[in-house]
């Protein structure tokens, strides 16, 4: 085995771990400033802020636009408005867990494909619900489609993220809670 310690390739400078860094040989961290952050321009960072912030849109639409038709809903498929607002609940819970569950898969596995799966799940879930004729169809469905859509705003949190750098971060955040 060759023990022998390379050299970086790019210039480092070392930079004290806080208080416990002195003189006596303190904890060191390796920084590295000669790098961008992103190699995205501030155009293309704004347009994908622009289409992550129009996909996060999603979420709230789902959910609000539901309310002026419970009476309705309620009749045509024979329940109590009280059964209809259960789906409403359940909506609720579902978007509470899934931003959790989909954004750390996003973290492992990349952005693009569990935007992509959010996304198949929330326009078949929204397919599904337009073609159903049953209660129990409208509970799944409506936990599918709120599975998908609240999913989008901790994905597009994670493309900020990921273009930007701290201290350019707001900027962006704003554009995502503008829209």
């Amino acid at each position: 085995m060759n023990d022998e310690v390379k050299p970086p390739l790019e210039p480092r400078f070392e930079e004290p771990l806080g208080a416990s860094a002195d003189a006596g040989g303190g904890e060191h961290v390796l920084q590295d400033d000669s790098r961008p952050y992103s190699c995205f321009s501030q155009q293309q960072k704004t347009c994908i802020s622009f289409i992550a912030s129009f996909s996060a849109m999603f979420s709230g639409l789902s959910s609000f636009i539901y309310y002026p038709s419970i009476t309705a809903i309620s009749h045509s498929l024979d329940v109590s408005i009280e059964l209809v607002n259960l789906t409403i609940t359940s909506y609720q819970v579902v978007s509470g867990i899934a931003p959790s569950i989909l954004g750390d898969l996003a973290d492992q596995s990349g952005r693009r494909p569990v935007c992509l799966i959010a996304f198949t799940l929330y326009f078949s879930a929204n397919l599904g619900l337009a073609l159903q004729s049953s209660y129990t169809a409208l509970v799944v469905l409506r936990c599918l489609q709120s599975a998908g859509a609240s999913s989008t705003i901790a994905i597009a949190y994670g493309f900020i993220a990921d273009i930007a750098p701290p201290a350019e971060r707001g900027s962006y955040v704003g554009i995502l809670q503008g829209l």
